[in-house]
This record gives C-alpha cells, structure tokens and sequence, in this order.
C-alpha cells in the first residue's frame, strides 16, 4: 500500500486550512454556511444589520452576511426587512462603471451571498443584481474561485443566459450541489477528488479550502473513489456498509430477460461461503493485499482461520451468516471467542464483524451492534439482512456451517 498521507490526514489538513479569524465575519460567515456550522451565524447576522444602520458604514459585505444566514436558515425574522433593505440598496446602485475600482464585480464570496439573500425578492429588484453576477462571471482578470461563486450567484438567481456550469472548479460544483443549489454531475467528481486531496497553494485561502473540504466530505460519503492517500479501517467499514446498496442491482429474476436466455437467473447467497465471495469481489480493488481464509499463529490445539484479513490494516473480517433459529447471543459468543483468539497473534489489531442476518430481525440489529462495538480489538461492525427481493421459497439449507 502507498505511504502517502491517509484520508484523516488529508482532511484535517482541509480543516486546518479553512480556519478563519473572528474578525473577518463574512469570511466567517461563508465558511459556517458552507459547512453547515451555523453556530456564529445569528450573531454575525446581528453585527452585520446593526452595521448596515449606521448609513455612513454601509457595504455590500454586511448585506452578503446577512444573505448567508438566511440561506442558512439563521436569519431572526427582526433581521428579515434589514436584509431586503440591504438587497434594494445594492440593486440600486451602479455597478461596473468605468474608471471606478471594482468591490462587489470581482468578490465571489459577497456576491453569491448577495444572490442567496435575493432569493424571493421581486424580478425588478433582483434583474441589477443578475446582470451585475453574469457581468462580472465573464471577466478576464477574475480568480477560479471568484468566478466559480459568481457563475454559482447566477445560476441562485436563475438569470437566462448565465454561463455554464464547466466554467467553475470542480470542487465547487460538487460542493454547492451538496448544498442542493446545483445539479449533481458525478462526472466532475474525481477532479473535484484530485483538487481535494491536492490543494492549490496561493489564491481562495480558507474559503477555497472549505469548499474543498464540503466536497470531500460529500464525495466520501456517496463513494469510495479512487484514492490517492492510504486507506484506513474507517473506509473498510464505509465499503462494507455500502454493501446494501449494491444489491439494488443483484440479479434476481423473476423471468427470463431475453428471448435467447435459457431461464431466469437468481444469484442466491445461501451460506458464509457465499457470504465471503461478495465480500471479496467488494474489497479486492481497493486492497491489493486482501486475503481469504488465512490462518493466524497457533494457539494450543487451535490453529484460527480468519473468512478475510488486510494485513497492510492489521485487520481481520470475521464473517458470519445468521439463519432464523440462531440467536443474537450465539452470534456474541463466536464472535467474542474468535476475537480472544485473534488477539494472541501480533500481527492483528482490528476486528471488524460482518453478520448477514437471513432472518430479517432488523429490529435486533442496532443491540447486536452496539454489543460487539464493546469488545476490544472490534473497531466497527456491520450487520445487514437479506434483501427483500431474495426470498427462499425454493432455497435449501446447503451451508456447510
């Protein structure tokens, strides 16, 4: 397996680097709504409106504050006409005026909270603020990240002809899509992947690395990417989670699919064996060193084999297939005596238990769980039934345990 940094490694260095400072609150306040930390928004909201007040202190920046707690949710309604307020202003005003200095035609992160904070304005009010963020989506001299927020504020605001969607990073994409304010593309996904685990150094800062690190953070929990880092137990259990889904597809045929097709095919799952095999097609391409019923170090007369192990992990799957008259305390007990077995031998320090439950006593499951969580060495454990659609009408008993 490879030596570079694992994926905790790597988000922590996404949170390290998305830290920001108190003062600067629309930072601050880009930052809570983008990760949905929404803890320091009402206050910020608050400073924001009380600033606005003052007319000699006004800026688009408190109005983008305010956009962002109400997009969070976290606006008080004793806030709600500052922010409307705040919206005509900024729709008033002339925006892109010659040899005047840019403010809010080159700040991404200001003019999407505009945009945010507009949502539910009337067409007249919200038409300047569009023209502005299609305007200035289209400069030149713009940064990614400016010009990804500003393509994304355009898109908030619904404006025709805004620019397309390839015209942002892919991080951000992926992102604002978790947020629900764009469509998923799935096929943005690994450059997003690439972008998350590689950082740009330079321009964005911790707004930059917050996206980055929504990003990652959806992407680990749709899917198991292709890393670039070292794998940990943590994904082994998030594969092994998945597993459910994967189902959703499994052949299962209540006829024949085709004309040629001799007859309707049924993948059954009928034993450990069986059991072990899907688990196996699952893991082996994300662990080149994964292994099937290895032996650990003899202990006494009993020489313990292990359904499967990651070495590189340190990690043994001990699986186990739960038919209707098996109880959940004799699954404990096996488990227990396995994991007493495992700990003689150096060479293994995790266990984790994958029990498919052919009974369907989902209601058992979270105790089983939370049962084997308490025993050392079990760094998770997964339990699932068999799926509805696989039913055992025609199914004998043929497993060899």
């Amino acid at each position: 397996m490879s030596d570079g940094p694992t994926v905790a490694d790597i988000r922590a260095g996404l949170v390290e680097g998305a830290r920001v400072d108190a003062d600067v609150p629309l930072s601050l306040a880009f930052r809570s709504w983008i990760l949905d930390e929404h803890g320091p928004l009402e206050s910020l909201a608050d400073d924001a409106a009380r600033e606005f007040d003052i007319p000699t202190q006004r800026s688009f920046r408190q109005v983008a504050t305010l956009g962002y707690a109400a997009a969070a949710g976290k606006l008080p309604d004793a806030l709600r006409p500052t922010l409307v307020e705040g919206i005509r202003w900024l729709a008033d005003r002339p925006w892109h005026r010659p040899l005047r200095e840019p403010t809010l035609e080159i700040d991404g992160i200001s003019m999407l909270g505009v945009a945010l904070g507009a949502r539910g304005t009337d067409g007249k009010t919200q038409a300047p603020l569009a023209s502005l963020a299609v305007t200035s989506s289209g400069m030149q001299t713009l940064s990614d990240l400016n010009r990804s927020l500003m393509v994304a504020a355009t898109h908030v605001l619904q404006v025709p002809g805004r620019p397309d969607l390839s015209s942002m990073m892919p991080e951000a994409r992926v992102a604002l899509a978790d947020l629900a304010l764009l469509p998923v593309d799935e096929a943005v996904g690994p450059a997003a992947w690439r972008n998350a685990m590689r950082p740009a150094p330079g321009e964005g800062g911790a707004a930059r690395s917050a996206l980055a690190l929504r990003a990652f953070d959806a992407l680990c929990a749709r899917n198991m990417p292709a890393r670039l880092g070292r794998l940990e137990a943590r994904d082994v259990v998030r594969v092994l989670e998945g597993v459910v889904r994967s189902f959703q597809e499994w052949t299962w045929e209540e006829r024949s699919p085709t004309p040629k097709s001799a007859a309707a095919v049924r993948w059954r799952i009928e034993n450990e064996y069986h059991v072990q095999n899907l688990l196996w097609a699952v893991l082996a391409p994300l662990f080149p060193d994964l292994e099937k019923e290895g032996y650990t170090a003899p202990v006494g007369h009993k020489n313990p084999r292990m359904d499967l192990s990651i070495p590189s992990l340190k990690l043994v799957i001990e699986v186990k297939f739960m038919r209707p008259g098996k109880s959940f305390a004799d699954i404990l007990e096996e488990l227990a005596a396995d994991n007493t077995l495992y700990a003689t031998d150096p060479r293994w320090e995790k266990l984790i238990p994958f029990v498919w439950d052919d009974s369907r006593r989902t209601e058992r499951h979270a105790t089983l769980v939370e049962g084997l969580r308490r025993m050392d060495r079990v760094f998770d454990a997964v339990v699932i039934s068999r799926p509805g659609k696989m039913e055992r009408d025609i199914v004998t008993d043929s497993s060899p345990r």
